[in-house]
């Protein structure tokens, strides 16, 4: 038996510096090439230099705990940085100098993040383990390869149609499956790192998890793929203190081609005027998959992937378009996207006539002339926390939108400070994680899935502690 993972330990500044700033050497260096102006380079310069700040501050502080500011803020760049970089098809209409005032619009948001933020992730949780569960490492193998097991099972479930008689019930379950694998797989990086999951176990491993991968792909979404191999990797580097590059630029060269042939192909398997299809049967995955990775590397090798690729990632111009307008020709919504969460909080199996989850963002659609009301029922176009802010408040909405997201992260990144691996504060700082660097999401949005994803992490906790806790200390672990 083998003791539960103990706190973290302070990352050496050479090995977290390093890395940041090479990258951060080459994005300024893209930039400079790409950039077609000196307002729109000072825009991109703008927003990097925010999104990386939060990194720069962890490691100062000693790259301790699970960092949720700096790997969301670091998510900014891709979605409103490189945007920035021309305003051509992308941004049409608007002046070097509009894109410049948006930049540095997001730029606020993730500044007064910072404050808040780093006040708090620097504290160290009150609660302190005063004594160590024990574990038998079989049995923590045992329950990944289980969680593992759920997951597929849903997303299996998914494409086969298995799960309509949920009814209203879907949603709960869904957050709570995915939640709970995404838990599972981070724990499959740890038990990896720690040594315990290999031969046969890891083998199973390796291969549930790139089916498990490629079937939450057959919906024609990357995100879901994308978040189950960050889990994997969180877990590996959080015991390691090393960061994977040659698994990472796998990753990064797979994602790359699969989003130069998203279009495409949603263009051909999703039903008209809507944002949903793709496979109906795990039989018709492989093939899908290699016309999938066939149109990608045919965009890349055409050169008509790069523009669609900004196209798909800028939530640059969501913020331009409110600026753009509000309050010149729309009036601020003066918080009626954010009024509408208490009702929608209510689970549907006990208000069955509630608002939908995407009531704000619907909202938000309809009256910037995005969407027709007909129109949301069947697509989504997602907003994110920065214009949602701008357009209910202005300015002051996105400094109190941002105070708040930095007390959120500040206060998560403080409770896992001195907790275990596996532990309440971590997994849930993992969890929202997860969340967050979904930056196309609402307010309402982040806050439904926060809540179902604490709920989850009990439920795991719950469930682990009961199948691998060999003895139970007088003070518990989870760290409450």
């Amino acid at each position: 038996m083998t003791a539960a993972p103990s706190g973290y330990h302070s990352l050496p500044d050479s090995r977290a510096t390093r890395p940041l700033a090479i990258g951060t050497i080459l994005l300024v260096l893209a930039g400079i090439v790409w950039g077609n102006s000196g307002e729109q380079l000072l825009a991109y310069l703008v927003v990097l230099a925010a999104a990386v700040l939060p990194s720069t501050l962890w490691i100062r502080m000693g790259a301790v705990g699970i960092p949720v500011f700096p790997i969301v803020a670091l998510v900014y760049i891709p979605y409103f940085a490189r945007p920035a970089l021309t305003n051509s098809d992308v941004l049409p209409g608007y002046s070097n100098w509009e894109i410049l005032r948006a930049a540095l619009t997001v730029a606020l948001f993730l500044l007064v993040a910072s404050f808040p933020w780093r006040l708090l992730a620097g504290r160290t949780s009150s609660q302190r383990r005063v004594a160590t569960d024990e574990f038998d490492p079989s049995r923590e193998v045992q329950f990944a390869l289980f969680g593992l097991l759920v997951g597929l099972i849903f997303h299996i479930g998914i494409i086969s149609g298995w799960w309509s008689w949920l009814g209203s019930f879907y949603g709960l379950v869904r957050i709570v499956a995915v939640t709970f694998v995404s838990v599972a797989l981070f724990f499959i990086g740890v038990t990896r790192a720690q040594g315990f999951l290999r031969g046969k176990a890891w083998a199973i491993s390796v291969a549930g998890v790139l089916l498990l991968v490629l079937s939450s792909l057959g919906s024609l979404f990357l995100v879901g793929g994308i978040v189950f191999i960050l889990a994997v990797l969180f877990g590996h580097v959080m015991v390691t203190k090393r960061i994977p590059w040659f698994i990472a630029g796998l990753v990064v060269i797979a994602v790359t081609v699969l989003h130069a042939g998203k279009g495409e192909m949603r263009d051909k398997y999703w039903e008209s005027g809507t944002t949903y299809g793709g496979v109906s049967s795990m039989t018709q995955l492989p093939g899908f998959m290699a016309e999938w990775v066939a149109d990608g590397m045919n965009a890349i090798a055409t050169g008509s992937y790069a523009q669609s690729a900004i196209e798909r990632t800028s939530l640059l111009q969501m913020v331009l378009r409110v600026q753009s307008e509000t309050p010149i020709r729309i009036d601020y919504l003066g918080g009626e996207t954010y009024a509408l969460l208490p009702a929608i909080v209510i689970p549907r199996f006990i208000d069955s006539d509630k608002p939908v989850s995407q009531a704000g963002m619907n909202m938000l659609n309809v009256r910037y002339g995005i969407l027709t009301n007909e129109e949301t029922s069947s697509t989504a176009i997602g907003w994110g926390l920065v214009a949602e802010a701008f357009a209910n408040f202005g300015y002051m909405g996105v400094i109190g939108m941002g105070l708040l997201f930095g007390t959120l992260c500040g206060r998560l990144e403080s409770w896992s400070r001195s907790a275990a691996l596996i532990s309440l504060p971590t997994l849930v700082s993992i969890a929202v994680t997860m969340v967050l660097i979904n930056v196309e999401a609402d307010f309402i949005q982040v806050c439904l899935t926060l809540l179902q994803s604490f709920a989850a992490v009990l439920v795991f906790l719950t469930a682990f502690r009961s199948f691998v806790v060999r003895r139970s200390p007088s003070t518990s672990s989870i760290g409450w």
